[in-house]
């Protein structure tokens, strides 16, 4: 039994009657029609214990959903597979695996549904391939996604031709990437597992787009566009796929397509919204690409056109009757700091003005509170952006009182970690947590050279400080800081007469933003300072390449 259930809980042993099955599907899930069947070419067709077909077809439609990270569409099909049979043992793991990080609106389905798939464990119900699923899904709740990967991997030996058994293994097992960019020998383990999975099947696009996934956050992901290409090729217009792709495209450096993957992925999740009636509170995805949309535009150069979609974004009104759900809490998060985090990346003179007046105001993020700690978030970014004013008005004694306050807040923000956890808001904390730490060490940066010259130096040390803070975007999001950071050291080393160190910085810019208009148009006028013409008519070119038309 589960420890997070508490013992006794898997039903007749201690005489407790079993939650009804409709408290497993969550609220939001019952309250649209029923969905649509998707056709995935080169998909999961696996057996399932089941009562009638109707229940098998729908767990093969949340599996595959599942496994595109569609976790929403994946509990409407495990929802319409458990209602058609209420003891299918799969259908009830399903549902716990789209609700694995379990938010105010989907706890109670996801603690209930858990319930009801150990009382149906401990009854015997299912086969032997499906209790093993069960087991591995009971291995992470109560010790974690190593043990998690080796109960998988245990399954994928006995069951040699279960795909998903492989890939779950590979999944949970995964270490990420360390500081260097290097892939942790956990990482290497399970990606050489994908690809000998993607070699073995080569139809499937199950394997391979889970490599592509646990590949993401790599450094250079060049070697694997070819990949995502193929993927959406294999299963064209499924919207998950084609994100994915356009992430590749936009790490890769081809902001045009890049854009276009993106456009192309909020169209067919808005045609999913209408067809479904519902609403952005249930669609993070849609919010996400279109973020993304707007990071690719402005990556291309585009600045006046990603300005106007995200100040378009951020109108959009939110249901405040639900603020917890996960579109919501993502527009609070990121689509409401998006026109002031552009106004950042261009960072002309007035910039930090109108940043801050792009901000939602203190009052209307109030209502949100109790549901969504963004405002967290947004209250530091607005306290960075007060430095950045008075700076610019010539008040350094006002901007140090201001740094003062941004780290005063910071250590406030950090008490609330426990509560983001618990309120299934962890990840989302955490990534501005981080970008609030790299941003103070930005601006004191730009308080150092406003200080007394003795003092400037020191901007060098904030400024490394804040690049060393800079990790690729994590979970297919795009960056939060949205040029890299190497773009201040390069104009600090122009500051400073040092064209060629500012040379070296530039190119580090585009290393970690490949093909990013700042970061070409700022290494252009470092080669020019440097009196390196060449290079700088070679320079000018690519902008002229990669600039959009």
């Amino acid at each position: 039994m589960v420890f997070w259930l508490a013992a006794g809980l898997g039903g007749g042993a201690m005489g407790k009657a079993l939650p009804p099955l409709e408290d497993a599907i969550p609220p939001a899930v019952k309250a649209l029609r029923a969905p649509t069947d998707v056709e995935f070419q080169g998909g999961l067709k696996m057996a399932v214990t089941a009562a009638n077909e109707e229940a098998q077809t729908a767990v093969n439609q949340g599996l595959n959903h599942l496994h595109g990270g569609w976790e929403f569409e994946a509990s409407r099909q495990f929802a319409v597979a458990m209602r058609k049979d209420p003891e299918c043992l799969l259908a009830h793991w399903g549902m716990v695996m789209a609700l694995l990080v379990p938010t105010p609106e989907t706890g109670k389905a996801r603690n209930v549904a858990a319930e009801r798939m150990l009382d149906l464990l401990d009854q015997g119900k299912g086969s032997d391939l499906e209790r093993g699923y069960v087991y591995g899904l009971v291995k992470y709740l109560e010790d974690g996604p190593v043990a998690a990967a080796t109960a998988f991997r245990k399954v994928a030996v006995k069951f040699p031709n279960a795909i998903q058994a492989g890939v779950f293994g590979a999944l949970f097992g995964r270490g990420g990437y360390d500081e260097t960019g290097s892939a942790t020998p956990s990482q290497q383990q399970a990606e050489e597992e994908l690809a000998a999975l993607v070699k073995a099947h080569p139809e499937s696009a199950l394997p391979l787009n889970a490599l592509l996934l646990i590949r993401a956050e790599a450094a250079d992901l060049t070697p694997s566009l070819e990949l995502a290409r193929k993927l959406c090729q294999m299963v064209p217009d499924y919207a998950p796929y084609v994100h994915l792709l356009g992430h590749y495209e936009w790490r890769c450096g081809e902001h045009g397509a890049a854009a276009s993957a993106f456009g192309r992925a909020a169209v067919l999740y808005d045609r999913w919204m209408k067809t479904n009636r519902a609403s952005l509170a249930d669609c993070p995805e849609w919010v996400k690409a279109e973020n993304y949309r707007v990071v690719a535009l402005a990556s291309q150069g585009e600045f006046d056109p990603a300005l106007a979609a995200a100040k378009h974004l951020a109108a959009l009104p939110l249901p405040k009757a639900r603020a917890s759900s996960a579109g919501v809490r993502l527009m609070l998060w990121e689509t409401a700091t998006l026109p002031a985090r552009l106004l950042m990346r261009r960072d002309q003179p007035g910039d930090a003005v109108l940043a801050l007046a792009a901000l939602p105001k203190p009052e209307t993020l109030k209502p949100y509170h109790q549901e969504c700690l963004a405002y967290w978030w947004i209250d530091g970014l607005r306290i960075a952006l007060e430095v950045q004013r008075v700076l610019e008005d010539g008040k350094p004694e006002e901007a140090r009182a201001a740094v003062e306050a941004l780290t005063f807040h910071g250590e406030q923000m950090a008490k609330a970690q426990g509560v983001a956890n618990s309120g299934g808001e962890r990840s989302a904390w955490n990534r501005s947590f981080r970008t609030l730490e790299l941003i103070a060490s930005e601006v004191r940066g730009r308080l150092a050279l406003a200080g007394p010259e003795n003092l400037r130096g020191t901007a060098y040390n904030w400024f490394r400080s804040a690049v060393d803070r800079q990790r690729p975007a994590v979970m297919l999001y795009p960056p939060v800081v949205l040029s890299s950071v190497w773009l201040r050291l390069g104009y600090f080393h122009l500051l400073e007469n040092s064209p060629d160190k500012a040379i070296e910085a530039f190119n580090d810019a585009l290393a970690a933003f490949p093909n990013d208009m700042a970061a070409l148009q700022g290494l252009q006028r470092a080669q020019e300072a440097a009196k390196l013409p060449d290079q700088a008519a070679e320079t000018a070119l690519k902008i002229k390449k990669f600039q959009a038309p």
